[in-house]
């Protein structure tokens, strides 16, 4: 009884060992999971940089109709306010991001390109607080043969998991995207 008993293990031992049967559902399953994650975070990154690319483009767009003078007079004073220009702006970038409520915009000028790095500082601290409240407003776009800065910013809240590498504000939780122009006027 013995004898046949382990005959009989051995044959059903040598026939599971030798079943290939299952295998591909296994090794998906161990490869599915990275595999689709890393397809992920390289759409996001994808669609996050080129989301920073219009957001740049929009920006060098608005900022030559400051340094041709067709926001503000030869004296210095606007003929376009805050609100129009970032709408302006807003209409070249709003097919990809949420630009009228999502996005900051600043637009300093200074007598030369040292005070106006001075005022500047980071491009990356121009938007809301990690609290949430709004960047203060500031446009100023300046007169004839001023020195300019036009800065956008925009913040991507990752949506895949582990992304905070990328991440820049908000304990890594977002990237705050920025485009930036800097710039002397014409004399208009």
């Amino acid at each position: 009884m013995w004898g046949k008993l382990r005959a009989w293990r051995k044959t059903v031992l040598r026939r599971f060992n030798s079943s290939e049967r299952g295998a591909a559902a296994v090794e998906f399953a161990l490869v599915a999971a990275p595999f689709f994650f890393v397809l992920g975070s390289i759409a996001e990154t994808g669609l996050m940089l080129f989301s920073e690319y219009v957001l740049q483009n929009s920006v060098q767009e608005a900022a030559r109709l400051v340094r041709t003078g067709q926001v503000s007079a030869s004296d210095g004073t606007t003929t376009v306010s805050a609100a129009d220009f970032k709408t302006n702006m807003c209409s070249q970038v709003s097919i990809i991001i949420d630009c009228n409520s999502k996005v900051t915009v600043y637009v300093n000028s200074a007598a030369s390109f040292s005070a106006l790095d001075t005022s500047l500082g980071d491009p990356t601290s121009i938007g809301p607080n990690a609290a949430g409240a709004p960047y203060a407003t500031v446009y100023t776009p300046g007169g004839q043969l001023k020195s300019v800065a036009v800065v956008a910013t925009y913040d991507w809240y990752f949506t895949f998991p582990f992304m905070d590498f990328l991440g820049n504000i908000n304990g890594g939780k977002a990237r705050r995207l920025y485009g930036l122009a800097v710039f002397r006027n014409e004399p208009f």
